[in-house]
C-alpha cells in the first residue's frame, strides 16, 4: 500500500482511452488504474477525465466524473486544448496524469504533470501510423515530454528512445514495466477454432495494420511451409485492421489459403484458448514500445518468435527466438527452427515460465501511484519556495 503526503492529494487522470479503438492501449488503462485506485487512502481524491460515463463503470468509486461527449476522433484532437485544461482550471488538481503521450496543452501552475510514453512510433516507424496520430504525437509528445515533472516510459527501450530525442528529460524518466492481464480459463480448441490443431499452429495476435508487418510475415510463412508438407498452420487473431493491406488477397496470391485462418476480433475466452494451444507466439514488429502479446505468451509458457529490435528482445528475454523482421528469410527460418528443433521449444518454454512472474500489474500499480505521488510532493515544495 502507498504512503501519500499527509494532506489530501488530488489525482486527475485523461481516462479517454478508454472510449477508444487502440487495443493495447486500452487494456493497459483498465488493468492499471483500478488497480492504483484501490491502492490509494482516502486522502487520494481521484478526478477522472472521460469522453463518456460508460466507459468508465469499471474503475472504483468514489471518484470524481468529467465527461466532455466528444466524438473519439475529434477528441484526440480537440480534448487536450479545450476539456482537459478547462477541468484542470476547476478542479486544481495537484498532479495529471496522461496515460498515453499527451498532456493538455494548459495546466495550472500548482499542477504537475505526469506522462506515460510507451514507444515513440511516430519518430521510428512514421510510415505505420495514420496521419493524425502521427501529426499529434510528434507535436504534443514532445511538448509533454519537456513539460512534465515526470515520465514513465513501460520499456528501457522506449526510455533510450526518449533520452535520444530530449535528453534533458533523462533524470525525471522512470521505467515502469507493464503487463498484461490475466485471461479467463481456456476453454476446448474444437469449440472455438475447429480448423486448428492443438500444437501445431502459430499464433499472431493484434490488430492488423503496418507496424505489425503481416505482409512480410505471410511471405515468409509461405516461403517455410512450402519446403514442409506437414508444416503448422497459422492462426492470426485481432480486430479490424487498417493501412490498406489486403491479407486475404495476399493469402491467395501466395497459395496458403488452406493454411492461414484469419480469426477477426476474438473474446478473452478464445484468445485464452488459442495461447494454450498454439505452438508459438509469432510477432515480427517492425516496431514495439513494449508488446503486450509477448507477456500473455509469457504466462501460457510459450516459446515466442519475434523482432531483434526496440522493445522486443527486452520483454520475450531469453523465450524468445530473435528474427530480422525485414527480411522474410530471416522470419521463414526462425518459423522452421522453432516447428522442427524440439530442444529449441523445450529451452524457449522453460525460459518463458521463468520470465512469467517478473510482469506484474500489481506491481506496476503500486510503481506508478507512487510517481504521481512523487510528482505533486515535488511540485508543492517548488511552489512553496517560489
Amino acid at each position: 500500500m502507498i504512503e501519500p503526503a499527509k494532506t489530501s492529494v488530488r489525482i486527475a487522470v485523461d481516462c479517454s482511452l478508454l472510449s477508444g479503438s487502440n487495443g493495447g492501449l486500452v487494456r493497459y488503462l483498465q488493468a492499471i488504474l483500478p488497480r492504483m485506485m484501490a491502492n490509494s487512502r482516502d486522502n487520494v481524491e481521484w478526478y477522472l477525465y472521460a469522453r463518456s460515463a460508460d466507459s468508465c463503470t469499471q474503475l472504483p468509486s468514489p471518484a470524481a466524473l468529467r465527461q466532455d461527449h466528444l466524438p473519439e476522433h475529434a477528441g484526440r484532437i480537440l480534448a487536450p486544448a479545450l476539456s482537459l485544461p478547462y477541468w484542470c482550471r476547476q478542479d486544481k488538481p495537484d498532479v495529471f496524469w496522461a496515460p498515453a503521450h499527451r498532456l493538455p496543452l494548459w495546466l495550472p501552475k500548482e499542477t504537475a504533470g505526469v506522462v506515460t510514453i510507451h514507444d515513440l512510433a511516430w519518430a521510428k516507424v512514421p510510415e505505420t501510423l495514420r496521419s493524425s496520430t502521427r501529426v499529434l504525437d510528434r507535436t504534443l509528445m514532445s511538448r509533454s515530454a519537456r513539460q512534465a515533472e515526470r515520465v514513465i516510459t513501460v520499456s528501457n527501450a522506449t526510455a533510450q528512445d526518449v533520452a535520444k530525442h530530449w535528453p534533458e528529460t533523462q533524470p525525471r524518466t522512470q521505467v515502469i514495466h507493464a503487463a498484461a492481464e490475466a485471461l479467463p480459463p481456456p476453454g476446448r480448441l474444437q469449440d472455438y477454432a475447429p480448423a486448428l490443431e492443438k500444437q501445431h499452429y502459430f499464433l499472431f495476435v493484434g490488430t492488423p495494420e503496418p507496424r505489425k508487418n503481416l505482409p512480410r510475415l505471410l511471405e515468409a510463412y509461405a516461403k517455410a511451409c512450402h519446403a514442409q508438407p506437414d508444416f503448422p498452420s497459422l492462426a492470426i487473431a485481432g480486430g479490424q485492421g487498417w493501412g490498406g493491406e489486403n491479407l486475404e488477397a495476399q493469402i491467395t496470391d501466395l497459395k496458403i489459403s488452406g493454411r492461414v485462418h484469419l480469426l477477426g476480433q476474438v473474446s478473452d475466452t478464445m484468445l485464452a484458448t488459442l495461447y494454450a494451444n498454439a505452438l508459438c507466439l509469432v510477432m515480427p514488429s517492425l516496431y514495439e514500445g513494449f508488446g503486450l502479446p509477448i507477456v500473455e505468451a509469457l504466462q501460457h509458457g510459450l516459446p515466442i518468435l519475434t523482432a531483434n529490435l526496440s522493445s522486443m528482445p527486452e520483454v520475450a528475454g531469453a523465450a524468445g527466438l530473435l528474427v530480422d523482421p525485414l527480411e522474410p528469410d530471416s522470419i521463414a527460418n526462425g518459423l522452421q527452427r522453432v516447428a522442427l528443433d524440439k530442444a529449441l521449444r523445450e529451452n524457449l518454454i522453460k525460459a518463458a515460465a521463468d520470465l512469467a512472474p517478473l510482469y506484474s500489474w500489481d506491481r506496476a500499480a503500486e510503481s506508478t501511484l507512487a510517481v504521481l505521488l512523487e510528482a505533486a510532493q515535488a511540485k508543492r515544495s517548488t511552489s512553496s519556495r517560489n
